[in-house]
C-alpha cells in the first residue's frame, strides 16, 4: 500500500528542516503540521506588520545587520525577525517595541518555523532559506531600527 500523494515529501522537508535546526543549535518542537522554535538564550523574535517589517530589515540590511525573517500567512501579513537573545532586553524597550505594534518573544516562547503549516496557510522565509547557521542581529539592533523607522512617520 503506497502513502497518500504528498506525505512523503512534506516528511522529507519536515526531516531536513529539524535536523538544519537541530544543527544551528534552535530547539524546534514538532506538533502535526508545525516546527515550533522554542526561543532560548541564543534566539528571540521581534513579531510585527509586514510594512514595518519591510523597512526595519531594508534598515538592518544596508548596515550589514540584516537577518532571516519567517514570514507568517494570513492578512494581515506578520513577520517574525529573529535576532540575538532579548533575555537581558530592558522593559522600557519592550515597551518602546509593543507601542509601535512589534511583539518580543523571548525565552521559552513557541514560534512556527518553516515548513510549517498554520490555521492561515504555509510558513515561509523572507527569501531563501538559510543554507548555514544565520547571522542573527542585535535584538538592540533591531530596536533601534524600529525606532529609526518609525520616527521618521512621527511615532515616537
Amino acid at each position: 500500500m503506497s502513502s497518500p500523494k504528498g506525505v512523503l515529501p512534506q516528511l522529507d522537508t519536515f526531516t531536513s528542516a529539524i535536523e538544519s535546526y537541530s544543527d544551528w543549535g534552535w530547539l524546534v518542537l514538532r506538533s502535526e503540521n508545525r516546527l515550533l522554535l522554542t526561543t532560548d538564550h541564543q534566539v528571540s523574535i521581534v513579531e510585527l506588520g509586514a510594512g514595518i517589517g519591510g523597512e526595519v530589515q531594508h534598515y538592518l540590511s544596508i548596515r550589514m545587520l540584516g537577518g532571516p525573517v519567517v514570514v507568517l500567512p494570513g492578512a494581515p501579513r506578520r513577520w517574525l525577525i529573529l535576532t540575538s537573545s532579548a533575555d537581558e532586553a530592558s522593559q522600557v524597550n519592550l515597551i518602546r517595541l509593543r507601542a509601535r505594534g512589534a511583539l518580543t518573544h523571548r525565552l521559552g516562547t513557541l514560534v512556527p518555523l518553516p515548513p510549517s503549516r498554520i490555521d492561515r496557510g504555509v510558513v515561509g522565509w523572507l527569501g531563501e532559506a538559510p543554507t548555514g547557521k544565520p547571522f542573527l542581529p542585535p535584538y538592540s539592533a533591531v530596536v533601534a531600527a524600529l525606532r529609526s523607522v518609525t520616527e521618521t512617520v512621527g511615532l515616537r
